[in-house]
């Protein structure tokens, strides 16, 4: 319930900035981007468009960082995990004699 409220709330100001601010937002930029395989220049862009593509950049790396953090813990655990399961064979073999 608070969840849902707290969601709604950041929706609401969200929505009152944008319109609040909508000149601001819809202003717009001319970009000269000049790189060998790919080339544009004057491209008119508004500034929304600026805000999008730096949200999705930063939920890009932001995934790619949680990723490799996700993928060297699996790989500590897996490691542990078999650093266990030879100590567990050792005590058994030890228990048998």
């Amino acid at each position: 319930m608070i969840k849902t409220v707290l969601i709604s709330t950041l929706f609401l100001l969200g929505v009152v900035f944008i319109f609040q601010n909508q000149e601001v937002i819809l202003n717009e930029f001319f970009i000269t981007y000049d790189i060998k395989i790919f080339s544009f220049e004057n491209q008119p862009l508004s500034n929304y468009w600026l805000l999008i593509i730096a949200f999705l950049l930063g939920v890009l790396i932001c995934l790619i960082t949680m990723g490799v953090s996700l993928i060297s813990k699996s790989l500590k655990i897996n490691e542990l995990q078999k650093k266990i399961n030879a100590l567990g064979q050792v005590s058994t073999s030890k228990e048998a004699k």
